[in-house]
């Protein structure tokens, strides 16, 4: 359980899983103590799941580390992302929206709604939707003024 309320504060998608994971394996000793077999049986098929996805999550992080720092139109990202244009006010997104998209902040800021957060240039967003359940955007991104995003889609 307080492994579960950890994962509630977690800012970082390998930080989740990693909570997930621990979570995992504690159920599967506790569980299998005593003889509670489809916990044992659900947890042991999570486990690997989400220790996958923190390979996955962290081959990502260490890609973009190693992505030129000249920008993005030098190479990793330009070839696959479409380019767009927000005005300030404009709603790039609302909570419980599709999240079919990756996106990249080249110029301007974008405030998440919800918790009153503003990003900046440079910043790499809507990734948390890739990894819920439904596939649903958790925040609403309204453009803070004028604002320049590459995005790319779920396929890429």
């Amino acid at each position: 359980m307080a492994l579960t309320l950890c994962s509630t504060f977690s800012r970082t998608i390998i930080r989740l899983r990693l909570f997930a994971a621990t979570s995992n394996i504690l159920a599967i000793i506790s569980s299998t103590a005593i003889g509670f077999w489809p916990s044992v049986i659900q947890n042991a098929v999570q486990l690997p799941l989400n220790i996958y996805r923190i390979r996955e999550a962290r081959r990502q992080v260490e890609k973009l580390r190693a992505a030129p720092v000249t920008g993005v139109h030098s190479g990793w990202l330009h070839p696959y992302a479409r380019e767009s244009t927000l005005f300030a006010g404009q709603v790039l997104f609302r909570k419980g929206d599709l999240g079919d998209r990756l996106y990249y902040l080249e110029a301007g800021s974008i405030l998440f709604d919800e918790i009153n957060v503003e990003i900046h240039a440079g910043t790499l967003f809507g990734e948390i939707a890739f990894f819920t359940r439904d596939g649903r955007r958790t925040q609403t991104a309204i453009a803070t003024s004028e604002c320049r995003l590459l995005s790319i889609d779920g396929d890429h």
